[in-house]
């Protein structure tokens, strides 16, 4: 799960790929927890069928295409699904995760040490930014 910032803030237990993903967002209680948080979600189509807050594309109809507003409800909720995206390709460039073999529950606990990780030094990274200042912003220009 990310914000809207691109930061990735919840990985869930580490579970064979044959699972299926809304069994595996009720098992780790996100369903439930964002619900009762009366948080918006957008999530993909693997939650179709997801209760509460949880909002899934328009399902695709069977042997005919999408009609133009269901394109547009889809393009308007990938949108905000973009950060989301772009986190999951974050775990992705970690390459070192292509060659691990090992049980699911280590790897849970190696991805959350790396999340860490990354917030932390995130963190760290706002906390020495300082802001331009006007002069510098004039000169760059």
């Amino acid at each position: 799960m990310t914000d809207t910032s691109d930061s990735l803030v919840f990985l869930g237990q580490a579970r064979p790929g044959s699972t299926h993903d809304l069994t595996s967002a009720h098992a780790d209680g996100i369903i439930e927890a964002v619900s009762a948080a009366d948080v918006e979600t957008a999530a993909d189509s693997g939650y179709q069928g997801a209760s509460g807050t949880v909002r899934t594309p328009v399902k695709h109809p069977r042997r005919k295409g999408h009609n133009s507003l269901e394109k547009q409800a889809n393009s308007a909720h990938a949108k905000p699904r973009t950060p989301v995206e772009q986190a999951l390709a974050v775990l992705k460039r970690w390459r070192v995760l292509d060659t691990v073999h090992i049980s699911p529950n280590r790897i849970t606990t190696l991805l959350h040490a790396l999340l860490t990780i990354i917030n932390a030094v995130a963190l760290e990274i706002l906390r020495r930014w300082q802001p331009p200042s006007e002069q510098q912003e004039r000169d760059s220009w």
